[in-house]
């Protein structure tokens, strides 16, 4: 067998190819770094013999009982996906789990140990890649993943496949949430189109991924985006409260760069993108701190962002508005069409 005449059938697994003949009658596992071919045969084989050395190499994690968790709220983090598993870092700690769909604990310790029981898993139940469209759900500042859940309902009734990701929004830059958004996306299996629904700070991690022009594995492709309450401009709210300690201490780096100008000059998606505004419809908003109509938190003014496809305001406060029906009718609208229907506000 020459490596080279095969082709890679996944993303390079910690270290490892699987790769398939042109002919698609062999297969071949491959250690990346050397080209050392370490077996070949049928597929079965070569993926039982991948989840056997990752096992010697990197063992199965620390002695495990299948325990629920919250799935994560600010302290842990979504590096890698696999249909509706998931492994997660813990910021604090730097050690890792591997969670199922129903955030039941199946691995805890190294990254690669659970990333090695994952593999397991995958091979004994045959699970394949989902090829069927994306749809990434980000979350705002201070919340989890969790509040997504009448979108992600919503979504898979259309047949999309989603990922809300967990990631510490009070810990980390935008940035640095964008890194983490990258790298997860760079090692995902199935889906060829990515669109992202976000809340508040998520839209800002999405434009910083967009910004960088990132290299995903496998010409995964962005098809459109939908940002709610997003702080386009920033947020006078943020800015106001920079001085009070708490504040810096308690909502942490991304918070903090809401209060800065530099997120003017964060470059706009690539794709097509609409913005769901939420307020009282009225002259004055809920917060008077801030001028005109708004939602609390954000003001529609703020939520504006030149290139948008479309805008739309819905009745609502900021904390809750991705659960109002109104904006899960006109997210599914904007993800087919790339609008919201007869209510746009543009």
């Amino acid at each position: 067998m020459h490596s080279g005449d095969f082709a890679d059938m996944r993303p390079v697994v910690l270290g490892h190819r699987l790769q398939v003949s042109p002919d698609g009658q062999v297969y071949g596992l491959v250690e990346e770094e050397g080209g050392e071919v370490l077996t070949v045969g049928d597929h079965r084989h070569c993926a039982e013999f991948l989840v056997q050395r990752l096992l010697e190499l990197h063992g199965a994690g620390h002695l495990n009982l299948a325990l629920p968790t919250l799935g994560a709220k600010q302290f842990w983090a979504d590096v890698y996906w696999f249909g509706a598993w998931r492994i997660q870092e813990n910021v604090l700690s730097g050690h890792h789990r591997l969670l199922d769909p129903s955030d039941t604990r199946h691995a805890w310790g190294s990254r690669n140990a659970c990333r090695a029981v994952l593999e397991r898993e995958r091979q004994i139940q045959g699970w394949v890649p989902d090829t069927r469209p994306l749809v990434v759900l980000l979350h705002g500042l201070g919340r989890s993943h969790s509040v997504w859940d009448s979108m992600a309902a919503a979504l898979r009734e259309q047949n999309y496949q989603v990922a809300a990701l967990a990631y510490p929004s009070t810990r980390r830059s935008i940035a640095e949430h964008a890194a983490q958004l990258d790298d997860l996306l760079d090692d995902l299996e199935g889906p060829r189109e990515v669109s992202f629904v976000t809340h508040s700070l998520g839209a800002l991690v999405v434009r910083s991924s967009l910004a960088g022009n990132p290299d995903w594995s496998r010409d995964l492709r962005p098809q459109r985006v939908v940002m709610i309450a997003p702080p386009s401009q920033g947020s006078s709210l943020a800015r106001s409260l920079a001085d009070f300690l708490p504040f810096a201490m308690i909502a942490g780096p991304a918070a903090r760069e809401l209060a800065t100008d530099t997120l003017r000059t964060l470059p706009a998606p690539p794709c097509p993108f609409g913005i769901l505004a939420a307020g009282r419809g009225a002259e004055d908003g809920y917060n008077p701190w801030l001028p005109g109509d708004d939602d609390g938190i954000v003001s529609i003014e703020e939520t504006r962002l030149a290139g948008a496809a479309d805008h739309l305001v819905v009745h609502g406060l900021h904390t809750f508005i991705m659960n109002d029906p109104q904006t899960i009718s006109a997210t599914l609208q904007f993800l087919q069409f790339g609008h919201f229907g007869g209510h746009s506000d543009r």
